[in-house]
């Protein structure tokens, strides 16, 4: 075999080229994701993704294809090269380590919002429609008006899911499903205020659909299991 020199500034520029690609971790596509969803599930921006495996930032991605996932330190190097600033796009893929993660459902089909004092969480549209529905009935015949903790205690992001999870498993947050397993990402679930709605949802939860259906150690966690017909 026959090796040909080239000049050193030209195998400083193929060296970077070549190093992300080979160091890179790769993934295989699976149905459903995009590449938002990979470079979330990795705690990357999309921007680092794309950068890094030389792809356009609103490219798609096909099942079975192969992404490369950097290390942090490559991530940000790709991103040096290219003249972008490590962090400038955090805030769009959820804001600064630590903080959770920033989602407007708003307008996102088969979501509805439901009540909350405080602000507007959102479920899946048949869920939200029984959840109103009981609302109305519990405020209205047994005084009780019954609502989620917070805006994270209904519908959640995936990105909102880890960040809860990883919260949990650091021992500072309640019990939560790692992400891609817990029912708050399909908007069929709610975290209550208080134990007083629990005892509602017992009472007439089953006439809409919803039910206690995990452990009791949870208390505060129900389920839309479906059946109701409005």
């Amino acid at each position: 075999m026959r090796f040909r020199m080239l000049p050193c500034g030209a195998a400083a520029f193929l060296l970077v080229l070549a190093v992300p690609a080979a160091a890179g971790v790769p993934h295989t596509v699976q149905p459903g994701e995009t590449l938002w969803s990979i470079a979330t599930d990795n705690n990357f921006t999309t921007r680092t993704i794309t950068t890094f495996n030389g792809l356009e930032e609103n490219a798609s991605v096909a099942v079975g294809t192969t992404i490369e996932i950097p290390t942090e330190a490559e991530g940000a190097a790709a991103l040096e090269s290219a003249g972008v600033e490590a962090g400038a796009d955090d805030e769009t893929q959820g804001g600064p380590p630590g903080s959770p993660p920033v989602a407007d459902p708003a307008g996102q089909p088969g979501l509805a919002p439901i009540h909350h004092p405080d602000s507007t969480p959102y479920l899946e549209s048949e869920a939200a429609a029984a959840w109103t529905a009981m609302r109305e009935h519990a405020v209205v015949k047994l005084g009780v008006d019954i609502y989620p903790l917070g805006p994270l205690s209904a519908y959640r992001t995936r990105a909102q899911q880890r960040y809860l999870w990883r919260l949990y498993k650091s021992g500072e947050g309640n019990p939560a499903n790692p992400p891609g397993t817990s029912s708050h990402e399909t908007g069929t679930a709610i975290d209550l205020a208080t134990g007083e709605m629990r005892k509602v949802i017992d009472e007439i939860g089953h006439r809409y659909g919803w039910q206690k259906v995990e452990a009791d150690t949870e208390w505060w966690h129900i389920t839309y299991v479906g059946g109701y017909g409005g």
